[in-house]
């Protein structure tokens, strides 16, 4: 039951109503917007996106109806524009791009495989646009190091992945495109330029797929007893803060609900 409704002016209006008329006359963003933000995800087999995320928070997206305003929504615009116009550029050199691949547990695309000159070994890079803060964080500082644990968990499934169909990955890197890049937050988060190539370093196979079969048994475990996931630790809500602003489900959650101080309509 994923995503079901949209959060607009005129109330709370199901996906399908919006897309077949809108009840205000005059949409708030175009059609196809609406309907990519608003289309349904194939459920059949897990991602790797979803077990990265945290395991309460993807069982109740896949449980409970939820609603989103399609504004807040601006942010996935701009990674997947990024995507397809690399992809485009990858095509023309030949080089492979939005490999989607499946594995015992998951499913993943990578972004891109190229090879690297005079070896029989290739290159793997995953694109990102993240805020300045989070750029900061897997650059790391004088202070601390890079934090970088979670994409790096990402990537190295990826190249797990390809390397079990017989490509072997010598580097592996992810650039990131910075969204807020100001002059403020330049100099806010120590920001010399607009994006990045940050190295990706290799992890033991079996500790990657340890996480994700982990990660796997136990969504896969709480959607068939129908048995709410132990709550978000304390990095995964952000101290609060995601479930205050950032989580969209947080209504069906007793920690959400405490925080928000609401009750499920």
């Amino acid at each position: 039951m994923p995503l079901t409704h949209f959060n607009c002016a005129a109330g709370k209006i199901a996906v399908a109503d919006c897309l077949n008329k809108c009840p205000l006359g005059s949409r708030c963003l175009s059609l196809p917007t609406l309907t990519e933000v608003g289309k349904l995800r194939n459920l059949d087999k897990l991602s790797v996106t979803q077990l990265l995320n945290p395991t309460r928070i993807e069982y109740l997206k896949i449980e409970c109806e939820y609603a989103v305003d399609p504004k807040d929504r601006a942010f996935l615009f701009l990674g997947t524009r990024h995507h397809q116009k690399l992809e485009s550029v990858a095509q023309k050199l030949a080089v492979i791009s939005e490999s989607r691949m499946v594995s015992e547990d998951v499913t993943g695309q990578a972004d891109l495989l190229e090879p690297i000159d005079g070896t029989d070994t290739y290159r793997l890079v995953d694109y990102k646009t993240w805020g300045g803060f989070a750029v900061r964080k897997a650059l790391g500082s004088q202070y601390k190091e890079p934090d970088i644990e979670a994409t790096a968990l990402q990537v190295n499934n990826y190249r797990i992945m390809f390397e079990e169909t017989g490509f072997k990955v010598a580097e592996m890197f992810v650039q990131v495109a910075v969204r807020d890049f100001t002059a403020q937050t330049a100099k806010q988060y120590d920001l010399t330029e607009k994006m990045f190539l940050i190295p990706v370093p290799f992890m033991p196979d079996t500790e990657v797929k340890d996480y994700f079969s982990r990660k796997a048994e136990s969504l896969l475990y709480a959607l068939q007893h129908k048995e709410l996931p132990a709550r978000c630790d304390y990095e995964e809500r952000w101290g609060g803060r995601r479930c205050r602003s950032y989580c969209e489900v947080s209504m069906y959650c007793p920690e959400g609900r405490k925080i928000n101080k609401t009750e499920v309509a």
